[in-house]
């Protein structure tokens, strides 16, 4: 494979864990009495939050899925085998690649 040049996530276990431990703090903030004057500003950060999250986990999801296709259909048997498939995969995968340049 020659994706060298494009964004691949590898590990995000330090990421994901400090997304987890501001949730928690958050979460903790908004269980305070003294949130009141600033409620509305620790409710837009747990959005950002719990959004910079998900992105991270549908980002590996299809990443994931994108890898274990990419290596299917790269090989010539699969593609003379399956022509519409492999068709329609590289479409797809020149979609994602020019998306993670």
């Amino acid at each position: 494979r020659s994706s060298r040049d494009l964004w691949i996530l590898a590990d995000v276990s330090e990421i994901i864990a400090q997304l987890e431990d501001h949730s928690v703090q958050i979460q903790t903030m908004m269980g305070s009495r003294f949130v009141q004057g600033i409620r509305r500003d620790v409710e837009i950060w747990e959005g950002k939050i719990r959004l910079a999250s998900d992105v991270i986990d549908e980002w590996l999801q299809v990443q994931r899925a994108w890898m274990y296709l990419e290596s299917i259909f790269s090989a010539e048997d699969i593609q003379r085998q399956l022509p519409a498939e492999s068709a329609k995969f590289k479409g797809v995968d020149k979609f994602w690649k020019d998306t993670l340049k």
